[in-house]
């Protein structure tokens, strides 16, 4: 029970909300509001509170978490008179209304979490190159379409709209035995095994290519790849080759797994031990998979392999202890695992609570006897030198390579002094914020960073020549990491767990500062940026420092939400400045009301 207190303790330490904010009545050269420390309230932990959610299909998430968007596309004919079907519920799993109220004997299924399908009839080569999009990898299919329209006459194109609003494309074979043939692209093996696959399904699309790799068919609602292999061919090559492609295209559109058919050229029957175990070992590589199953083909023999809950395949309908080869009847062996088991778990080290508790509570109460009822925290590369330092470090180079200077190792270390030499403001910049949280936060404010040199010891550094308070959150490392000088004395941490030191930093903060730096700067960042987001944190000023042509180097903000990754209204969490001035004005602004 005691353990369950302090962990709940714990989670209240890391996502509480701010007390009620104190204005401030005389703080030199500015009027802002200084948020309180936040104090640790346990979270209720009665048996509701606990219980688990509801496993959903993410397939299904996808398709109705996101609100629907209309599709602007409409076709330039009269459609077909037949009326639109509703298809069963097994049918529209993890689809919109929309994408399942589609023309009778076009699209029967769409593939799980399609948001809206337009079925658009075409009859003409013009038309057809009007509605898909003209690129490297279509082009093929679209600059020979004048040549065999003779033999196509009219395509039905399906315009797929996936859950973040991308559309993709496919030409409808169902009912049309013959069509394959005339499509621009399509190899003679490839046009054999679609008969192979209409002779089972009479809901059969061919996928227009995409920039990105791109499976063939779509084939009762499932995204699939074919492959033909001829004598000589290695099986896992070409199933490793399906594989790719599904999953590459399943990920882009954020669809559910595909499958792969293959079709063995000259054979007469589907060997089913042989490849069940060749698909088997594949699986076994750690490859990621995107195929829920594996059709095969041999002459008129087809033998359909499906993914079971422990991500082995076996022959649908078939349990995998009792299975047998439907040609042979000889058991189906199950290779052993290949990999040694590292026993992890008993190698691990268990965290000492002890530690965690003083780590979770220490550094709020000294700040709090020390009068600091709100903290800046300032973030950045432990590497970033001071400007004097830098431009002496790139002179001794100089002069140690003045003959040397064009070999390629000294070239390189030449190159790094001067990149030294530029990243440098950041230090001066990131001293002179810490001097202006210092004058303007009255000892109320203190900056708070990582403790160790480079913006941290910079941030301190202003903070500490203003006199104002300056803590240092230093983590034990195998090799040292000093703590710096500029920080004040008894506001000074050493951390044993970097969780502990990530939580101390951003608790009771009115606004984050980060500067360039490594993985480490990298994922404090989008630590906060995801506790923001969840409601896990109290919302506060991120300020991004530098120009914006470095930080969209690193990583473009607006990209996440163009693919529908982030919501537009994230963007406004983060803010930039290339100033100390600008990083503070933005820092007493508040928090981003969105």
């Amino acid at each position: 029970m005691r353990l369950y207190r302090l962990l709940a303790a714990l989670l209240a330490f890391g996502c509480a909300a701010p007390a009620a904010a104190q204005v401030r009545s005389a703080v030199p050269r500015a009027v802002f509001v200084v948020p309180a420390l936040a104090p640790a309230h346990a979270p209720d932990v009665s048996a509701s509170s606990l219980a688990p959610a509801p496993l959903a299909l993410i397939p299904a998430l996808a398709a109705t978490a996101i609100p629907k968007a209309s599709v602007a596309l409409q076709p330039s004919f009269e459609a077909p008179a037949s009326l639109p079907h509703v298809a069963s519920e097994k049918d529209t799993v993890g689809m919109s209304a929309a994408a399942s109220a589609v023309f009778d004997g076009v699209v029967k299924q769409a593939p799980l979490a399609t948001k809206n399908v337009t079925v658009i009839r075409v009859k003409t080569a013009r038309e057809a190159r009007d509605f898909i999009p003209d690129t490297p990898n279509s082009a093929t299919f679209l600059n020979g379409l004048n040549a065999k329209w003779s033999g196509i006459g009219w395509l039905d194109l399906g315009v797929y709209t996936d859950a973040r609003g991308v559309r993709s494309y496919a030409v409808n074979l169902s009912g049309r035995a013959d069509l394959a043939m005339h499509l621009p692209g399509v190899e003679p093996h490839e046009v054999a095994l679609i008969r192979k696959i209409q002779l089972r399904s009479n809901d059969l699309q061919l996928i227009i290519q995409e920039a990105g790799k791109t499976p063939d068919l779509i084939v009762d609602g499932v995204v699939t790849e074919m492959k033909s292999l001829f004598p000589g061919g290695d099986f896992r090559v070409r199933l490793a080759a399906a594989n790719e492609q599904v999953l590459d295209y399943t990920r882009r559109h954020h669809l559910a797994p595909g499958a792969a058919a293959i079709d063995l050229i000259s054979r007469d029957a589907v060997p089913v031990v042989e490849l069940l175990a060749a698909i088997n070992d594949y699986v076994r590589t750690g490859a990621p998979i995107g195929l829920a199953s594996v059709s095969v083909y041999a002459g008129e023999d087809r033998q359909f392999f499906v993914r079971g809950k422990d991500g082995l395949f076996d022959l649908k309908d078939s349990p995998r202890s009792t299975a047998g080869d439907a040609k042979t009847s000889m058991p189906l062996a199950r290779t052993s695992a290949r990999f040694r088991v590292p026993d992890a778990l008993g190698l691990a080290a268990v965290p000492d609570l002890n530690i965690i508790a003083h780590e979770a509570t220490e550094p709020a109460k000294r700040l709090r006897a020390a009068g600091v009822k709100a903290t800046v925290t300032v973030y950045g590369s432990a590497r970033i030198l001071p400007a004097a330092a830098a431009r002496a470090a790139l002179d001794a180079l100089i002069e140690k390579f003045r003959n040397k200077s064009k070999r390629p190792k000294e070239r390189a270390l030449l190159y790094a002094a001067r990149n030294a030499v530029e990243a440098s403001k950041y230090y001066e910049i990131a001293r002179k914020f810490g001097r202006l949280v210092a004058e303007n936060g009255g000892g109320e404010v203190a900056v708070v960073t990582g403790g160790g040199p480079g913006i941290m010891e910079a941030a301190n550094r202003g903070a500490f020549e203003a006199g104002g308070p300056s803590v240092g959150y230093n983590i034990i490392l195998e090799n040292e990491q000093a703590l710096n000088q500029f920080v004040t004395p008894g506001l000074e941490f050493e951390f044993q767990y970097f969780a502990m030191r990530k939580m101390a930093l951003r608790h009771g903060t009115m606004g984050l500062v980060y500067f360039p730096g490594g993985f480490g700067t990298m994922d404090e960042l989008f630590d906060v940026l995801t506790l923001m987001r969840a409601g896990k944190m109290p919302r506060a000023p991120i300020v991004l420092i530098g120009e914006k042509s470095y930080w969209d180097n690193i990583f473009d903000f607006k990209e996440f939400a163009r693919m529908g990754l982030i919501s537009p209204g994230d963007l406004s969490l983060v803010r930039f400045s290339d100033t100390a001035e600008g990083a503070w004005r933005e820092i007493i602004a508040g928090p981003s009301s969105r």
